[in-house]
């Protein structure tokens, strides 16, 4: 009997426990342990900048909005474990659902999604436009991890999954494809009812079962979304499937651009450290690790016989993500107080 892909999945003990913890010295790579903890203080931030926000402005929007952003991630991550069974992560230092869902996982998706729509918010935008903007500034941010990932053992894709195809490098296109359009839905959804519904006095139970629904919905209009993408890969016919992620990509990009107005609300210190702290530390592991692009075998994989990740892809993310993030907190709009 071959071994399971993931070597996660070969842990008895852990595959057949709820919850599990590993000692920092059994992870497979100090890379593991720092990834958790850059995302610990997204994650952290996100909850103190949530309610700091609530305790300003009076409404609940930035809280509903953290507890959206961590609904959407449960459902996907673990639906996805179950229905599309094309990636499997790594070992990290507490893991749940028999060795399947890592803690920082759970964490990541309030920490990012939460921290990308704030930033966008900032420019009053309509609704259509912030969710388009955050799909864009969202595949963006996310390629410079998407790229690292796979690279160190974070996780691995089954490359013999046609639903993985076509490959830019490590990354399956299908991923970037699916953080842009469900980034962008999500935004959608949650601009509805965080934050409209909320100025608009919906009624407490309408706002609940808004957020409840809001994973749900998500995950359907994503689907739907997804299929002429679907039609092109599915029928072999991946170079235009990937076309068209880049050329939907590309229109959400020239829609910020075109978008574009100076945010008139205060430079907010809290909200850009998290995404600065993102853009540092995966730099700072693309450098330490810089070496495995070195010693790439000729079908592009490490000694460890994973796939390395694209810098060009990585680099030109880390530079637009800053670009936006100084560019949602303009230096001279600063004052004592922030949004």
């Amino acid at each position: 009997m071959n071994p399971h892909i993931s070597y996660a999945m070969r842990n008895a003990e852990a595959v057949e426990a709820l919850v599990f913890v590993n000692a920092p010295g059994a992870l497979l790579d100090w890379s593991f342990l720092a990834i958790e903890f850059i995302v610990l203080i997204g994650f952290v931030t996100t909850v103190v900048h949530a309610f700091q926000h609530a305790k300003r402005s009076g409404t609940q929007s930035a809280p509903l909005t953290l507890v959206a952003c961590l609904l959407y991630g449960l459902l996907m991550d673990i639906s996805s474990y179950y229905t599309v069974e094309n990636f499997w992560h790594g070992e990290f230092s507490i893991m749940f659902l028999y060795n399947r869902l890592p803690l920082y996982i759970v964490l990541l998706y309030p920490a990012l999604l939460y921290h990308l729509c704030m930033t966008i918010r900032r420019y009053a935008f309509s609704p259509l436009v912030e969710a388009i903007s955050i799909g864009f500034f969202g595949g963006v941010a996310y390629s410079i991890f998407d790229n690292l990932g796979p690279m160190l053992g974070w996780w691995i894709w089954d490359t013999s999954d046609p639903t993985t195809l076509p490959y830019l490098n490590s990354v399956p296109v299908t991923s970037y494809h699916w953080f842009f359009l469900f980034t962008g839905v999500f935004a959608w959804l949650t601009r509805i009812v965080c934050w409209d519904w909320v100025e608009g006095r919906k009624s407490r139970a309408a706002i609940g079962l808004g957020i409840a629904l809001i994973p749900i919905l998500t995950v359907v209009l994503g689907a739907l979304l997804f299929v002429p993408y679907n039609l092109f890969a599915y029928n072999g016919m991946l170079g235009v499937a990937a076309s068209l992620h880049a050329l939907a990509f590309a229109a959400a990009g020239l829609t910020y651009v075109f978008s574009f107005r100076r945010p008139a609300r205060p430079r907010d210190r809290l909200l850009m450290f998290f995404p600065l702290v993102w853009v540092a530390g995966l730099l700072y592991l693309y450098v330490a690790k810089l070496d495995i692009f070195f010693t790439l075998t000729p079908d592009g994989l490490s000694r460890e016989g994973l796939a390395a990740g694209n810098l060009l892809v990585a680099g030109a993310a880390m530079v637009t993500t800053l670009a936006i993030v100084f560019a949602s907190h303009p230096i001279s709009m600063e004052t004592a107080g922030a949004d």
